[in-house]
């Protein structure tokens, strides 16, 4: 709004400094012609060839005017032109004025544009590299509750043959004869060993359950972290390319 306003001001001036201009140009172009007319005049002589006498020569001719006047406009075209040239200069100081504080207002906004450049792409860079720490050590986790599923898969599979034994032991006891079908110890025993077998079995299998879906969500969170990462990165891209073009520009302004 500034510059516009300071531009119509310009414009002004630079009418009214034309118009004094183009009067003085036309007051000395009268005074060149008046200058010629006296110079012939005072030549003239009585052996002047181009003498003679003329009907109303004394006459004072219209529009004629006092050399107050004559005084007074050559005056006023030069003081004229004297004021708008002083205007003129106070307006160009003006606009300089202006110009450079302009420049020193655009300069400052650079600099706090580049400071808020330079804050983002940090924080970003700072948030993407805790976003790669997150990612290695979900990963690891990933690793190592894979190691304990195998490790319970094959636990819960080692416990297929013990249990075999402890039911064929009880199914071949089964074919004593008569009385020596006895619920004796070893009858005990045995039964308490397979409940003992089964109830193991069933706490591995509630742990591979829960292992399982803590794994799955531990692959989640990192495919979470991945799309996140990956976000971050074309971030820091956009970031960095926008802070190299910026760079280039500046170079450019200051060569031209």
């Amino acid at each position: 709004a500034v510059v516009s306003t300071q531009s119509g001001h310009y414009g002004r001036e630079l009418c009214a400094l034309q118009d004094a201009y183009n009067a003085m140009c036309d007051d000395l172009a009268d005074k060149m012609h008046c200058l010629d007319v006296d110079q012939a005049c005072h030549s003239l002589t009585n052996q002047s060839a181009n003498i003679g006498f003329h009907a109303g020569a004394n006459c004072i001719k219209e529009g004629i005017v006092m050399p107050d006047a004559w005084d007074g406009h050559s005056n006023y075209n030069t003081q004229r032109a004297v004021a708008e040239m002083k205007a003129s200069t106070a307006l160009r100081e003006a606009i300089n004025n202006m110009i450079e504080q302009t420049s020193n207002d655009l300069e400052a906004q650079r600099l706090r544009t580049e400071y808020a450049f330079r804050k983002r792409i940090h924080e970003v860079q700072m948030a993407k590299d805790e976003l790669e720490w997150q990612q290695r050590n979900t990963k690891r986790e990933i690793d190592v509750l894979s190691d304990d599923i195998r490790g319970l898969k094959q636990a819960i599979t080692d416990k297929d043959k013990p249990l075999e034994v402890a039911e064929t032991r009880s199914e071949n006891r089964t074919y004593r004869p008569r009385v020596e079908l006895c619920r004796d110890e070893p009858h005990d025993g045995i039964i308490a060993e397979r409940n003992d077998l089964l109830n193991t079995v069933s706490t591995l299998i509630d742990q591979h359950n829960i292992a399982e879906d803590a794994h799955t969500q531990l692959k989640q969170t990192l495919n979470r972290l991945d799309e996140d990462w990956s976000i971050k990165s074309n971030s820091l891209e956009l970031e960095e390319r926008c802070m190299t073009k910026r760079q280039k520009l500046l170079l450019v302004s200051h060569n031209v």
